[in-house]
């Protein structure tokens, strides 16, 4: 009997990566759990076909529409206010990106990289970390290893890293993609987009995302530099 549920689960799991590999959005919403920093509270991504969800955040009109816009535009500005998922959706899709598509590098960029796992970009990479431990068994494993801003798997290839603003940081790799979250806080926004722009001649993807704040994000959102 418990061979054959070993069998089972394995045939599960082998079906799943090719259903989630080409549905980023169920990904999300069947498998990804999130921490609400405020609360402490482990939540699941509100699903927007739901008839019940006892998410907060009000985010069940516009977090499929976001993964969208993420999965067809290669850069992608995006303005937020706090606590909306926004981020935590982004740092979901960019797991995605790395666990589905093997080879792939990919760089969470934030103001500072952070001191500790609790602050800055690596605090990003920690949680896909978080994300990693909460996959249901229904998922096929994937081995990670995880070191501070940093989070590889071995077996395919790919990894993410957390990163400080600046072009020089960027420069030393060759990017599938970058997450560069409260972009409009930057002091080197200008330098660092700049030298992403090879990682984008490539095929990468680049995402901005943050709240209101004058300077070099709003003029790129407003197309106005």
């Amino acid at each position: 009997m418990a061979l054959r549920a070993r069998a089972r689960l394995r045939a599960v799991q082998k079906s799943s990566s090719q259903r989630y590999r080409d549905a980023p959005y169920r990904f999300l919403v069947e498998c990804c759990w999130t921490l609400d920093q405020a609360s402490q509270q482990v939540r699941r991504f509100p699903d927007i076909h739901d008839n019940v969800c006892s998410c907060d955040w009000h985010c069940k009109n516009y977090v499929e529409h976001l993964v969208n816009r993420w999965l067809h535009e290669k850069r992608l500005l995006v303005p937020k206010s706090r606590r909306v998922l926004v981020s935590w959706t982004m740092v979901a899709l960019h797991c995605w990106l790395a666990r589905f598509f093997p080879g792939s590098t990919i760089a969470f960029v934030s103001r500072k990289q952070g001191l500790n796992d609790s602050e800055g970009a690596a605090e990003l990479v920690r949680r896909v970390k978080f994300i990693e431990e909460h996959l249901p068994v229904e998922l096929e494993p994937l081995p990670f290893q995880y070191n501070f801003a940093r989070l590889k798997y071995p077996t395919i290839g790919s990894e993410i890293i957390g990163v400080a603003q600046g072009a020089d940081q960027l420069r030393q790799y060759t990017l599938t993609a970058i997450f560069a979250d409260e972009m409009a806080y930057w002091e080197l926004a200008h330098d660092t987009y700049s030298a992403s722009i090879p990682t984008l001649e490539g095929g990468g993807r680049f995402t901005g995302v943050s709240s209101a704040n004058p300077g070099f994000f709003k003029q790129a959102v407003f197309d106005t530099l």
